[in-house]
């Protein structure tokens, strides 16, 4: 399964999710794609999510995110499946709206994800 990994480049949070889930193909956009200009990298990034199963998008505050909503958006037009990791307290209502299940942290993303798996019952 492949899975575009959408949020800022927040030290560990991918990282944490590609360890505990090292079965998932990901797209790491800082180290996959070309991120020395925006002419490249939006449009890299948007392939990306165009060629992922799934979307996991990842926002923990502290700054405007456009980019991971412009992302999170593309997906919902190909009906990718987006599950989205919030840890503000107060989600944005949109982006809940195009997500197909929030999370409050990385953790409880990951425990989900495992319990679902391995009671066999479909994540998607």
């Amino acid at each position: 399964m492949r899975v575009y990994l959408a949020g800022g480049f927040y030290v560990g949070w991918r990282k944490q999710i590609e360890d505990a889930l090292p079965h998932l193909e990901t797209c790491d956009p800082e180290h996959d794609n070309d991120q020395t200009a925006s002419y490249r990298y939006v449009y890299d990034d948007l392939a990306a999510v165009e060629a992922a199963d799934l979307v996991i998008a990842y926002f923990p505050g502290g700054y405007s995110p456009v980019g991971m909503a412009a992302e999170m958006g593309y997906a919902a037009a190909f009906r990718k499946p987006i599950f989205y990791i919030d840890t503000t307290g107060a989600p944005t209502l949109f982006l809940v709206g195009l997500s197909k299940r929030l999370f409050t942290s990385i953790d409880h993303f990951i425990d989900w994800w495992k319990v679902r798996e391995a009671s066999g019952r479909p994540l998607l």
